[in-house]
């Protein structure tokens, strides 16, 4: 599917980021993503390319809404709201086992992950490619348990879940044959190739504690992060006493081709946040993965360590 056109017009002010995320936003500024461990993975490409839309909507926060959200997103996984006459106004029939780009896990003949996850945009701001698009090169969607472990306790994250992941950090993927140290703001990747693995690549984690409070949307309500009061990091692995609950910890991980100085390139969202050098990074998730296989994938892959785990199965 190709990506859709932004609009030109100039994105509303009418609809404005709950105070609750921007301060989260802010907060994540010194709180850093770990390091990536997963192997439950799921790879979003089937396509041809990862993104399957860029656009000013953010069927989250615009929920709703008929103008253009305030910057530009790319999308990943979910293909079925791209046909919607506002995919600001999707609600979970629209998504659920619906349409997507990710490939087949559990050696199904289907894929079974139809949730939607979206980033802010990364352009060139300067020199002679000022306002080109990075498109990603490649998604991946990882998923360990609720204490960032490799194999580990974690409850699938409820149907129609919507979330807005704050905690983040970039890195150059392997450089000089070792993982680069992952820092805050868009780093220095000269002289790599810009192979996937060789390149910019933003990481971006999800809360994996939760306090028993069931998501519940309505499909006329504007605009809603609520489910994030009911989400919370762990700390040093565990999942705080207000929110015990551990469900599965998401890591979304996007890869550019751009081995630049960092100095020339920004996110939609920066300028907006009151920020630069990519320090805005966040992502957002909404969970409408085939209920059921959601909950074998975890089992499978994430749980426990044992006979079941395959390659085919966990990282197609």
């Amino acid at each position: 599917m190709s990506p859709a056109t932004p609009p030109t017009s100039t994105p509303s002010r009418r609809v404005l980021l709950p105070i609750g995320l921007v301060l989260g936003l802010l907060v994540a500024l010194v709180l850093p993503a770990g390091q990536a461990s997963a192997l439950g993975k799921v790879k979003c490409d089937v396509s041809g390319q990862p993104a399957v839309a860029v656009g000013y909507y953010d069927p989250i926060v615009n929920h709703n809404a008929a103008g253009p959200s305030m910057h530009e997103h790319q999308f990943f996984g979910n293909i079925a709201w791209h046909s919607l006459a506002n995919p600001n106004a999707a609600n979970y029939s629209d998504l659920a086992g619906k349409a997507n780009n990710c490939r087949k896990v559990l050696d199904l003949s289907y894929s079974a992950d139809s949730a939607g996850y979206w980033t802010p945009t990364l352009r060139y701001v300067s020199g002679p490619k000022a306002g080109q698009l990075i498109p990603a090169q490649q998604f991946t969607a990882y998923y360990r348990s609720a204490a960032g472990t490799t194999f580990g306790a974690a409850q699938p994250i409820p149907a129609d879940t919507r979330l807005i992941g704050t905690r983040y950090n970039w890195s150059c993927g392997m450089k000089s044959g070792a993982r680069s140290a992952p820092v805050q703001s868009i780093p220095d990747c000269t002289g790599l190739s810009g192979k996937p693995g060789l390149t910019l690549t933003a990481h971006i984690d999800f809360p994996s504690c939760w306090d028993g409070v069931r998501p519940s949307h309505t499909a006329t309500e504007n605009g809603d992060t609520r489910d994030n009061a009911h989400y919370a990091y762990a700390v040093a692995k565990k999942c705080p006493a207000t929110h015990p609950i551990g469900v599965a910890e998401l890591r979304e991980t996007i890869q550019f081709p751009y081995v630049g100085n960092g100095t020339d390139v920004a996110l939609s969202s920066d300028k907006m946040m009151g920020t630069s050098d990519g320090r805005s990074l966040h992502a957002d998730f909404w969970q409408t993965w085939r209920d059921k296989e959601f909950g074998d994938f975890l089992k499978t892959c994430v749980v426990s360590q044992t006979a079941a785990y395959s390659t085919s199965k966990c990282d197609p």
